[in-house]
């Protein structure tokens, strides 16, 4: 198969037109944080609450930057470690203290880029298949996208069920890339199909260990939710 097949059959098995163009997606759970991966008392957190929410755009031609709404809550105890929002103009970070130590971490161009796989068929991106691979020991394709701004994504998609495993990237801090496991539909939305469980990684070395407990797709989000 040719690099588009394959990704058209990844959009497919993600739930088709439902999973390719959604206006909004909410996912709520709770996750690890190993900041470079350390895991001694003085860094370890575990995120009681960690959640996102999702406006999506119509278009999107430049994979590594942020577009749309975006909000990111993270929340240990009654503590607040970091909250990043995106209004479609102004971005805000409010931070702990302890979380100002890794800002540059948290920056959108550092962790941007899955959601340009619903865009890359269309005229003006690239599609380059290449070698094989094994994602947690599952046979996958491997794709990469070029968006129109040249910025170059690789997805990792499991040969067998064409779930979408993996996604990775350049960033100014480095080498950047999340793997994908555990495969569930949303809570509203049969043929969405999320992934369970999503690790962090950069330059190899793992920074965040998120379980999404629950997924909705396409309730309504006020735009007071990511106002700066």
């Amino acid at each position: 198969m040719k690099a588009l097949e394959i990704l058209e059959k990844a959009l497919e098995a993600s739930g088709g037109e439902v999973w390719q163009n959604p206006e909004t997606l909410q996912l709520i759970g709770t996750a690890d944080f190993s900041p470079h991966g350390l895991v001694d008392d003085a860094h370890f957190l575990h995120f009681d609450y960690y959640a996102l929410f999702r406006v999506f755009p119509p278009e999107n031609v430049e994979a590594h930057r942020a577009n749309g709404k975006v909000r990111v809550d993270a929340t240990h105890g009654e503590e607040v470690f970091f909250q990043l929002k995106f209004d479609g103009k102004k971005s805000d970070m409010v931070m702990s203290d302890v979380a100002k130590r890794y800002g540059k971490y948290f920056e959108w161009s550092n962790n941007f880029g899955f959601s340009i796989i619903r865009h890359a068929g269309k005229t003006d991106f690239e599609t380059t298949r290449l070698a094989d691979d094994q994602v947690e020991g599952y046979p996958c394709h491997f794709v990469q996208v070029t968006d129109p701004k040249q910025n170059v994504t690789v997805f990792g998609i499991d040969s067998q069920t064409y779930n979408i495993r993996l996604v990775q990237f350049v960033t100014e801090l480095g080498f950047h890339h999340r793997i994908y496991s555990n495969f569930y539909a949303a809570n509203n939305e049969p043929r969405f199909v999320q992934a369970h469980q999503m690790r962090v990684y950069f330059d190899g070395i793992k920074w965040i260990d998120i379980r999404w407990k629950d997924c909705f797709v396409n309730l309504q989000l006020p735009d007071a939710l990511f106002k700066p």
